[in-house]
């Protein structure tokens, strides 16, 4: 009826978290026919073993959700998500940015298609060119959908060019199946949501201005386009012309900055020419007048801090730390009040060891922009760290108050609880953040390794040797040995009455057994013993419902557990089912829905429902 609480046995093990080095993004709204297709080409990437893919669903009205989750359970680098229809793609897209954890990002749309090899070919291109950040292919077109790379019939091609600022101000399509430095987003920001078709023209446009695009000249992608439109014409007008019109003046900046570069002439004044030429004069004046010097050039500008800081740009991204630090120190001369630079010189003396130096820059940019998140997370990150706490603590709750549901400050906060021995607060940390962004494995791993912990004995003399009786109950319960089990458990309980692992083990092997007097009593001392356990409530409110022994006890305990999770699905369930025999069809309804709408496939609550539905009606 209820499983084991599994628990790790021998010496702790640090976990190393390998993550992937693609992360590819697919916004999709009512392309049913096409996601699925499209994402088992993706699974066959030459590195599919090491991306993961987000598919970002904004309120289709198909049923690309129910495709999504049954490919889920075959590919396990698949993540879901929805959104709401009106946002737009770069709404998504931005989206999308915050869970990736991939080196490299691209994003791919559901009617198109790759070479197989084209996010392999991509991400080596960027690993041989250090100084480039993002790099894109050539691409393919054709008019028949549903057609692979290999295999597909031509509309036309298009060898793209070796994007300038200028030429993606002027061209009418861009490249598609793009592929940049998951950093690069630091710098230039995400995706503009003012825009709904032009936002990667506007993401280019920023990044052409400060940073090299590599052009791989090989096909690898195909592009859907509609039978009869030319292949240079974009559908949004409107769009692409507002786009222009907000760039012409960083485009003329840069024309008047390049004609800056030039040597500038020049030209003296003409004298002007006397009436009359004068008679030779042969005797030397007694005064002649000094000769006029010329007007000096007009000194230059010298360049603002920003632009300043766009010329080192290459020798911080391409050079090693020390490099890079010693650029920016010599930057931070000239322009000592840059937040950013600060910033930036922090991260470098951090990655070098200079603990004392990143605290002092993070600070510094701190002080000149205050309101800047990225620099406050960073000086509570390494204050954290450092073992600042009490900073750390203040300057995320100051970040909490501006940005109350950013779950990566809530994580932080929780984990800081942890630190200080403040578990219940830690838990409601964490809960916060599952409620924003229900697919963090992070919190939830840390959630669930939090209550495994409170599950736990309070430490005594004796501790350890409770804990190893245990491991050897655990051990006989894995090869099927119930009974040893049982016997083991029993004598952890006489010496140690009060340890609740012990008491919820011996419930479930007593159950099983038919010995459910038994079960009952241990179920019931392991949920009193630790209240907070989630799994020992459970169990005991299963066992309730299960026997009839307490219904409206089992309801009590439901609800509460609801409360701590409001989308698990199971519980939701049980008290579908408990409303059921209870004969309130409306409540259990109202259980069933909620789970359908958790999980759309859930072939048991749709079952549910509809026999609910067949009751009412006659």
């Amino acid at each position: 009826m209820s499983q084991l609480v599994s628990r790790p046995t021998g010496a702790a093990i640090t976990e190393v978290e390998q993550k992937p080095l693609i992360t590819a993004v697919l916004i999709t709204r009512n392309k049913e026919s096409y996601i699925r297709e499209c994402l088992c080409g993706l699974m066959e990437q030459s590195v599919a073993d090491r991306m993961e893919v987000i598919v970002v669903d904004q309120g289709s009205e198909q049923s690309e959700w129910s495709v999504i989750a049954d490919l889920q359970r075959r590919y396990q680098n698949l993540i879901s998500v929805r959104t709401a229809a009106s946002k737009g793609v770069c709404t998504g897209l931005n989206l999308a940015l915050r869970i990736a954890s991939g080196k490299y990002l691209t994003v791919i749309e559901a009617t198109e298609r790759l070479k197989d090899d084209a996010y392999q070919l991509l991400a080596s291109a960027l690993d041989a060119a250090p100084d480039a950040m993002l790099a894109y292919g050539d691409t393919c077109f054709t008019a028949i959908p549903h057609e692979s790379f290999a295999n597909h019939t031509s509309y036309g091609k298009m060898i793209w060019p070796d994007y300038t600022f200028q030429q993606l101000s002027q061209l009418s399509l861009i490249a598609p199946h793009l592929m940049w430095r998951r950093e690069l987003n630091d710098s230039v920001g995400g995706f503009d949501e003012r825009y709904e078709s032009q936002g990667m023209r506007d993401f280019l446009l920023r990044v052409a201005g400060h940073f090299r695009m590599l052009h791989l000249e090989e096909f690898i992608g195909l592009k859907l386009v509609a039978a009869g439109d030319p292949l240079n014409q974009d559908a949004s007008e409107r769009e692409l012309a507002f786009l222009k019109q907000n760039y012409q003046a960083e485009a003329r900046q840069q024309s008047a900055a390049a004609a800056a570069t030039a040597p500038a002439l020049q030209f003296s004044e003409p004298a002007p020419k006397p009436a009359a030429a004068p008679p030779l004069q042969f005797a030397k004046p007694a005064s002649a007048p000094a000769p006029s010097p010329a007007p000096a050039p007009a000194p230059r500008p010298a360049p603002s801090a920003g632009e300043a800081y766009a010329q080192i740009q290459a020798q911080v991204s391409g050079g090693s730390d020390s490099q890079a630090a010693d650029a920016l120190a010599s930057h931070l001369e000239r322009y000592p009040e840059h937040a950013q630079a600060h910033n930036d010189l922090a991260a470098y003396s951090y990655r070098l060891g200079n603990m004392e130096a990143a605290l002092s820059h993070y600070r510094k940019a701190v002080q000149l922009c205050p309101g800047e998140n990225t620099y406050l997370k960073n000086l509570a990150d390494l204050c954290f760290v450092e073992g600042q706490v009490d900073e750390a603590i203040g300057i995320y709750l100051k970040l909490l108050e501006s940005s109350p549901r950013d779950p990566e400050t809530l994580l932080n906060l929780g984990i800081i609880c942890e630190t200080v021995g403040q578990p219940a607060e830690a838990e409601s940390f964490y809960q916060r953040a599952l409620e924003i962004e229900p697919w963090n494995q992070t919190v939830r791993q840390r959630v669930s390794e939090l209550r495994q912990r409170l599950a736990e004995p309070a430490p005594c003399d004796d501790a350890d040797s409770a804990e190893e009786l245990y491991e050897k109950a655990q051990a006989l319960v894995a090869q099927g040995n119930l009974e040893a089990a049982a016997s083991e458990l029993q004598g952890i309980l006489e010496i140690y009455p009060d340890f609740p692992l012990a008491h919820n083990d011996l419930a479930v092997i007593c159950y099983q057994n038919g010995a459910k007097d038994e079960a009952l009593f241990h179920y019931e001392k392991a949920a009193a013993l630790v209240p907070g356990n989630s799994t020992f409530q459970k169990n005991l409110a299963d066992f309730y419902f299960v026997e009839g022994h307490d219904v409206d006890g089992a309801v009590a305990i439901y609800l509460k557990l609801l409360e701590k999770e409001p989308k698990n699905i199971e519980t939701l369930m049980n008290l579908g089912r408990i409303c059921t025999l209870l004969d309130q069809p409306e409540e259990a309804r109202s259980f069933y829905a909620k789970v359908t709408q958790l999980e759309p496939w859930n072939r048991d609550a749709r079952e549910c429902l509809t026999t609910l539905r067949n009751c009412v009606n006659g």
